[in-house]
């Protein structure tokens, strides 16, 4: 069969690309009116779209990251998230639609544990910054005694 693809791991046989062709005109009826025409230039079947590669997520958390000089973990996690993103959409349009599917699990994944430690890198920062801000107003004999020194 011309255009069938095979799974490289397995040999199972993968839906095959339909190029893009326009639909014919038709003159409706008004019977056939309320009927959708066929869709053309999907892969195997009208319904058949490529996973969501999470490529907007990935790079908004790498950048917000960077910029809140967050852990290099969630930079890295965000980069290589963008590269996973990257490859789902050209797995698919190649016929490896369990190699897309896997690429756009894997982009989810390390998209959301980046944004999960970015968050927790900001939150132990300002626990920090607090803890080390109280602990001088402490050292300087309290809030009180801080505010007098001032007058």
């Amino acid at each position: 069969m011309d255009g069938v693809t095979f799974c490289g791991s397995c040999g199972a046989q993968l839906a095959s690309y339909v190029p893009f062709q326009e639909a014919p005109k038709q003159n409706y009826s008004q019977q056939q009116f309320n009927q959708q025409p066929p869709v053309y230039g999907s892969y195997g079947s009208p319904s058949a779209l490529p996973p969501k590669n999470w490529m907007t997520e990935a790079i908004i958390v790498t950048i917000v990251s960077f910029l809140c000089c967050c852990s290099p973990i969630s930079w890295i996690l965000g980069i290589i998230a963008i590269v996973k993103a990257n490859s789902v959409n050209s797995e698919f349009a190649r016929g490896n639609i369990n190699e897309a599917n896997s690429n756009a699990e894997s982009a989810k994944k390390l998209t959301m544990w980046a944004a999960i430690i970015a968050v927790v890198f900001v939150i132990l920062f300002y626990i920090l910054y607090f803890a080390v801000f109280a602990t001088m107003i402490n050292q300087a004999g309290g809030l009180q005694e801080l505010l007098n020194s001032m007058n």
